[in-house]
């Protein structure tokens, strides 16, 4: 027996759904303002701990070590003091001391391994002074993607992270403009708990769509036996 139009109907709306759902990046961003260690992060960390928990384990550079090999770095030098502060940027890793101070301009994280997660810890924002702050980066078919960072004032710190489930991020720039801000405890890789996987378990609302259009694939082959 075939389906009804609704019971095709509604199947659409979900292929549609999924598709749309996974077409942007799914944000990690929250900001403080006058700033000066982690401590004072507090919706910072929240946001970060969110972000960590949603992607299981990928790889954390705190540049208080060797550079990973699958990673390189334009842009901004690596130093333990800013020259200016915590109005320019600090370190967030704890019991360490060194970050990437970026004056202006910009910095470009690369991978060698494409990734599909990307966050990290900023600070030294003066968004009200210093607006145009973003994030760009191509998500392996020629799509450009851009985000803005947080509002954050008086040398404010952040959280931003970004997921965009599947897809092939081979690098990401952040545009200081011209700010100073310190960047720290980078988290990158490809997230353990990719809803485009088979294995995984899909979002509550695409189960909800699912549930929908199973059960309206019930009635409609309900109301087909009653009319045979």
């Amino acid at each position: 027996m075939k389906p009804s139009r609704l019971a095709l109907s509604l199947a659409a709306a979900l292929s549609a759904f999924c598709m749309t759902a996974q077409a942007a990046p799914v944000l990690y961003i929250a900001g403080d303002n006058g700033v000066s260690s982690l401590a004072q992060m507090v919706n910072s960390t929240a946001a970060a701990a969110v972000f960590d928990a949603v992607v299981g384990g990928v790889s954390v550079y705190d540049f208080e070590s060797a550079q990973p090999g699958n990673l390189t770095i334009t842009g901004g030098t690596t130093t333990n003091n800013s020259g200016c502060g915590a109005l320019c940027g600090f370190n967030t890793t704890s019991g360490g001391a060194y970050f990437r101070s970026v004056v202006g301009g910009s910095v470009t994280f690369s991978f060698s391994s494409p990734i599909d997660s990307f966050g990290f810890y900023v600070n030294g924002l003066q968004t009200d002074i210093v607006p145009q702050q973003t994030i760009v980066y191509v998500d392996g078919s020629s799509v450009t993607t851009t985000i803005n960072f947080p509002s954050a004032i008086n040398g404010g710190g952040a959280f931003v992270g970004f997921v965009d489930y599947g897809n092939q991020i081979s690098s990401v720039t952040f545009n200081a403009t011209n700010d100073i801000l310190g960047f720290d405890d980078l988290r990158f890789g490809r997230s353990a708990n990719n809803p485009n996987d088979p294995g995984a378990l899909p979002e509550p609302a695409s189960m909800a769509l699912v549930g929908l259009s199973l059960a309206a694939l019930g009635v409609s082959r309900r109301r087909g036996a009653k009319r045979a």
